[in-house]
């Protein structure tokens, strides 16, 4: 069946001249300028209206907060300009979706009433008491000095097209800048008959462009029906995870291997004169160790996941809230360094394009406490990871944790084929 497919895809870009690269950097400042007026917007009203910690964020309008172009005009420069005109608009608007969403996220954990650690450490040593602005959560000013900068932008009537190697970006109308091209560095072509959708620019720390194409194409997607091949993966610490075979990922854990020789690079750079030559040199030593740690970890975790979707029909994981897994500190330094949140999300469309599934089980589904033998729940287990072999108490069946854990995923699989897959299947 002939379907219409959305993807991304990444390359390096270079400004074809000095004064797009100019205004790519003036982008970005509007976006992150327009952020930024929203949330000291809101701090006013917060402070103003007595916000007590424990309530959820008021909407806009309640706020009263001013229109993007209300804020635009308020934004003068020393010549009289309204200089956020002088940019792409939707760099402007990506920022409003972007507060909106930080609103939405914080007010559903608002009720927690949960402060960031430094600001508890803060008043136990220095005697500050916490303010809203403490709050986890709490959409706080974009820095300048952040790592990575970027704005989006959104094809119309055909203003972002393609012309040699070089993508051309719409540029604002009262700009001097009126061809905003890239060069890109194209390791492989976009899929035949795509329509570009939008475009992300982003800089590093080290000043390098990279430009994200999300196009729309038309592709041949053929459901394979029933899965027979079925695998269960149990999310692991210590192996990336353990699958229903028995078999442990052993992710080669690229950041521990790096940490020491980041650390000594890190000590270099923090006895250097900040600003200076040397401190520029180092900064990009350090940084050059970072992107190499990310660069490993990505493609480690796209072949892994092109292997199973390749081999397998079906794919079972948990619904894992992997920030709470992030938060312990006995665990958040693994858990950050894997990916495995990332895995998930590129097993998912690599086994969709194939036709196939990828199923999360629920959140109640107990696969740690269940045995896959005969089905007895050993509530014994709940809570307490040290415990990584266990009997049954029903039927005396011996079990490795991790293992056990994939094989019930694994038979979740076999259920919901035969309950949701079938019925369609047979229905249509």
């Amino acid at each position: 069946m002939l379907e219409l497919v959305n993807r991304g895809y990444v390359y390096r870009a270079t400004p074809i001249s000095q004064e797009v690269e100019t205004y790519l950097r003036q982008c970005f400042g509007a976006r992150r300028k327009m952020y930024n007026l929203h949330v000291a917007h809101l701090y006013h009203y917060l402070e103003k209206s007595n916000y007590q910690a424990g309530d959820p964020l008021p909407s806009l309008k309640k706020m009263d907060m001013p229109t993007v172009s209300e804020f635009k005009k308020q934004c003068i420069n020393e010549d009289n300009v309204a200089y956020l005109y002088l940019v792409d608009a939707f760099a402007s608007n990506e920022a409003k979706q972007n507060f909106n969403k930080a609103i939405t996220a914080f007010n559903k954990i608002a009720n927690k009433k949960q402060y960031k650690k430094s600001a508890l450490k803060r008043q136990k040593t220095l005697g500050v008491e916490p303010t809203f602005r403490d709050l986890k959560g709490m959409p706080k000013f974009h820095s300048r000095k952040g790592n990575k900068a970027s704005y989006t932008t959104f094809n119309q009537n055909g203003n972002i097209y393609m012309e040699d190697g070089i993508i051309y970006l719409p540029s604002a109308q009262k700009s001097s800048v009126k061809a905003v091209g890239l060069k890109l560095h194209t390791h492989r072509p976009l899929p035949q008959g795509s329509k570009i959708k939008n475009v992300t620019v982003t800089m590093n720390i080290k000043g390098q462009f990279g430009v994200s194409i999300c196009v729309e194409f038309p592709k041949e997607i053929t459901s394979i029906g029933t899965p027979i091949r079925i695998l269960g993966l149990d999310y692991s610490q210590s192996h990336f995870f353990v699958d229903s075979e028995g078999k442990k990922a052993n992710y080669p854990q690229y950041y521990r291997k790096m940490k020491e020789r980041l650390a000594k690079e890190q000590r270099v750079l923090a006895r250097r004169i900040k600003g200076s030559n040397r401190w520029e040199e180092q900064r990009l030593v350090v940084s050059r160790l970072q992107t190499k740690v990310a660069n490993q970890r990505k493609d480690w975790i796209h072949k892994k996941a092109y292997a199973l979707a390749n081999r397998y029909d079906m794919v079972v994981v948990e619904d894992l809230d992997l920030r709470v897994i992030g938060q312990n500190k006995h665990y958040a330094k693994n858990q950050q360094d894997n990916g495995f949140g990332n895995f998930r999300l590129y097993i998912k469309y690599k086994l969709e394009q194939q036709g196939k599934y990828f199923v999360k089980a629920p959140k109640n589904f107990a696969s740690t406490q269940l045995c896959s033998t005969c089905g007895h729940k050993n509530t014994a287990l709940k809570g307490n990871v040290d415990v990584r072999e266990w009997e049954c108490p029903s039927c005396g069946a011996h079990h490795d944790r991790d293992r056990n854990s994939a094989f019930n995923l694994k038979q979740y699989g076999e259920r919901y084929t035969k309950d949701e897959i079938l019925p369609k299947i047979v229905g249509a």
